[in-house]
């Protein structure tokens, strides 16, 4: 097997447990944001964002993108959330120089316990998150969609850029027209498996399935239908992760009967090259997702 060694010198130091941030007032709203540890490791921490509520509000969960590598703010659309009546939890996981795939599902579905478990800080109601993810973050969150009994888990999940299958951007990344970050991707995608995809490569004898890897971080291939969370998944017409990815992510999860067709909705926005996060900048975007998002919760 072509395995892929690399080598990481981290010089970085963060400081894990209870950090508490500026508390500040907008629209004289008085919000609150604290940063917790939900895990060990430091990277296992959390933003919260949230406004006292006399009854119980609902939550919206936050993946960050970066190629799976690094991290990518959250603060400002956290806070806006947040003033719409959600309680807000921007989650940070450990990144594929820390931890193979799939590391970055684990540590999201413990971040979410540990929001369910502390609900009563937030003035949460635990049964009604709904996950946001962007780009490399879009992953994670729709295979926390389809990962066992997804619909159980969250309520339901909004895609910016998904990168739903890390196999089709290894192959859109080795072109020799593949764009500087299509082939970022592509490493990152690699780095995160711990080798370079291999369709031959089955044996568990000696090490993990390397194609059995690849396999399990393309969501379609999880997809089972009623089981599965619903999802919103939004792309640019000029994406660098395109469209592609969702519609066959969609069409996977309505093969089965039990799916209804609207469970997956995927909209492509016209006229735009813009990514993850950035899409929300698109005129009535920000309307449309929080639409989707309260008919779910």
């Amino acid at each position: 097997m072509r395995r892929l060694w690399v080598c990481f010198t981290v010089c970085a130091a963060l400081v894990m447990g209870l950090t508490t941030l500026n508390t500040g007032t907008s629209s004289a709203v008085d919000r609150s944001e604290a940063t917790y540890a939900y895990g060990s490791h430091t990277r296992q921490k959390l933003d919260a964002y949230w406004n006292a509520s006399a009854s119980a509000q609902p939550g919206i969960v936050i993946l960050h993108g970066g190629y799976w590598y690094e991290d990518s703010g959250w603060a400002t659309w956290s806070r806006y959330f947040a003033d719409q009546g959600y309680a807000v939890f921007s989650v940070d996981y450990r990144l594929n120089f820390d931890a193979a795939w799939p590391a970055p599902r684990t540590d999201a579905i413990s971040a979410i316990d540990w929001i369910r478990d502390n609900a009563a800080k937030f003035d949460l109601a635990p049964e009604r998150l709904v996950v946001l993810g962007s780009s490399a973050g879009g992953q994670i969150a729709t295979a926390l969609a389809t990962y066992g009994a997804g619909a159980e888990r969250i309520k339901g999940v909004v895609g910016l850029s998904p990168v739903a299958s890390p196999y089709r951007s290894w192959n859109d990344g080795n072109h020799d027209t593949s764009t500087a970050k299509e082939r970022k991707v592509r490493d990152n995608a690699a780095i995160l498996a711990r080798c370079f995809p291999d369709p031959a490569d089955t044996d568990t004898s000696v090490h993990a399935s390397c194609w059995g890897t690849w396999k399990d971080m393309v969501v379609k291939n999880r997809a089972s239908g009623a089981n599965d969370a619903p999802m919103y998944l939004i792309h640019s017409e000029g994406d660098f992760i395109p469209v592609q990815h969702s519609l066959d992510l969609e069409r996977a999860e309505e093969t089965d009967d039990d799916m209804p067709t609207s469970g997956v909705t995927v909209e492509t926005v016209a006229g735009s090259s813009a990514h993850g996060g950035a899409l929300l900048d698109a005129p009535g975007m920000p309307d449309k997702v929080l639409q989707w998002i309260e008919s779910h919760v």
